[in-house]
């Protein structure tokens, strides 16, 4: 019995550790990505759908850096640069693409014509994203003051099980997500000065 209890004891160690490991070297790409030209290169999309559809620009980069690294994880990288290679681009669990990784089926709310490969193009992935936040600020527009937390989760885990969530009836998977979210967006407001 006791040989279990330390090996459990060393798997949860050990598993820490690697969870530590794992974070401080998401910091590190964080800050080689800010200090890169890509930082920046996709601003002026998100600055526009951002104005268009009610969202601020700097939540849509905060979450393309969740997602994609804006658009530097390697899937993505290669369906920015050939759009129609749908199995070489698609996310880790083969459900979405683009910068903002959105899943086909979600971007259909907001095209019916949607596809893997126009997601593939950043333009159409960041017009679709801004659609979606938008719809999800006016889902938790009386959420009160997590309602940020909420619209951030939503866009990971989806609305209905961030609604169960934010009612205690399960606990969400995007802790994780709302984490690195508010390290992107101060490093954004940091480094951008806004």
């Amino acid at each position: 019995m006791s040989e279990i209890l330390l090996g459990a004891g060393l798997a949860v160690l050990f598993f820490s550790g690697g969870l530590f490991v794992k974070a401080k070297v998401e910091e590190k790409e964080d800050e080689d990505l800010v200090e890169s030209d890509e930082f920046t290169k996709w601003d002026a999309l998100f600055k526009k759908y951002g104005l268009l559809n009610g969202v601020d620009w700097t939540m849509m980069k905060a979450i393309a850096m969740n997602e994609s690294s804006l658009g530097q994880y390697p899937t993505v990288a290669r369906g920015l640069a050939s759009p129609d290679d749908v199995e070489g681009s698609k996310s880790q669990d083969g459900l979405s693409w683009g910068i903002m990784q959105m899943t086909v089926t979600t971007a259909k709310d907001y095209d019916n014509l949607a596809t893997a490969q126009k997601l593939n193009h950043a333009d159409y992935s960041v017009r679709l994203a801004s659609l979606f936040l938008s719809s999800l600020l006016r889902t938790w527009k009386d959420a009160g003051e997590r309602k940020i937390e909420w619209i951030v989760k939503s866009y990971n885990q989806g609305a209905g099980n961030t609604r169960k969530e934010s009612r205690g009836e399960i606990d969400g998977y995007a802790e994780v997500y709302w984490e690195r979210y508010q390290r992107n967006r101060k490093l954004i407001t940091t480094k951008q000065g806004v």
